[in-house]
């Protein structure tokens, strides 16, 4: 069956984005789900468990300005992205009921407000820990801020571009924690790079019609079947399954990471392969490829710090 092609967006401004009113409670609540607190999590999360492997003894001080430094650099990507995508937003079931789209915030407030945190993120990480992980911050920024978003509407490869904004994070940690090299960190980062993918496409394929009425060129909202979108999810489930047991057998992680990461990933894979022979429409196998995504991350996380600490 094929495809139709989406409406064109209109530009015109929503009544709905008019500047927003309410109590100041309302407003600094609504500037915050600008930040996408569940997203900005698991890459706070990842960049974290890197700095404590990195540097476990840098002090309860340097820890906290590292994680406002890195958390603030998160929530400025994350919220210029919704301010870009605000009309967008407005068409799609799932995200119509953001503060831009609602109303709860204006548009020139939400620009402010990520413009402030873009700023401040890598700054607070230049003058407390170095220029290196102030770098990565903007790098990341400008990644997934100015190159993913708007390529979503133009690319399917928006997908892998936003993935390598999705892996730089662990770098970003141990970076701050003054040792960018770290083995901990780069094991990480290729993880959450082919993680990533079968995690993307499995929601991308629950909210295909959100994405195909948004105008996205992703390849959920392009694949009609679903066939193309469960192969890209196998193989990359198969390039995480293949380098999950890796950092064990190098001796570059303990024996709480192979206790984790190896059976999680074929977990994953399991999953994957569900996906790739389900019947269409396939949608309880996406929705099960991506809860076992998301079941994956914080054990890992956890293991490479007690790695760290115990061995």
């Amino acid at each position: 069956m094929a495809t139709s092609t989406p409406p064109p967006l209109s530009l015109a401004v929503s009544p709905a984005l008019a500047p927003a009113h309410g109590t100041a409670r309302t407003r600094l609540t609504a500037l915050l789900q600008l930040t996408k607190p569940r997203l900005a999590f698991f890459s706070i999360l990842s960049a974290m468990a890197a700095y404590a492997a990195a540097a476990p003894g840098l002090g309860y001080i340097h820890l906290l300005l590292a994680f406002a430094g890195i958390s603030l650099s998160a929530g400025g990507a994350l919220s210029f992205n919704q301010w870009w995508e605000r009309r967008i937003d407005g068409r799609m079931r799932r995200t119509a009921s953001r503060p831009l789209p609602q109303g709860a915030v204006s548009p020139r407030a939400a620009l402010t407000f990520s413009m402030i945190l873009c700023a401040a993120g890598p700054a607070l990480l230049a003058f407390t820990a170095n220029p290196v992980s102030a770098a990565l911050a903007a790098l990341i920024i400008v990644l997934y801020g100015l190159v993913y978003t708007p390529m979503k509407r133009r690319s399917l490869w928006a997908t892998e571009v936003g993935s390598v904004s999705g892996a730089l994070p662990p770098l970003l940690g141990a970076a701050a924690a003054g040792d960018v090299w770290n083995t901990s960190a780069w094991m990480l980062a290729v993880l959450l790079l082919f993680w990533q993918m079968p995690h993307f496409y499995g929601i991308g394929w629950m909210h295909r019609d959100d994405y195909r009425a948004a105008g996205f060129r992703l390849l959920p909202a392009l694949d009609s079947s679903g066939g193309r979108t469960a192969r890209r999810s196998f193989v990359y489930t198969v390039l995480l399954a293949a380098f999950a047991p890796v950092p064990w057998l190098a001796g570059w992680a303990g024996p709480v990471y192979a206790l984790v990461a190896v059976p999680g990933a074929l977990f994953m894979l399991a999953r994957a392969r569900a996906f790739l022979q389900a019947p269409e429409p396939r949608a309880a196998a996406a929705r099960s490829l991506f809860l076992a995504s998301v079941l994956y991350l914080p054990p890992l996380f956890a293991a490479v710090v007690l790695d760290r600490f115990l061995f």
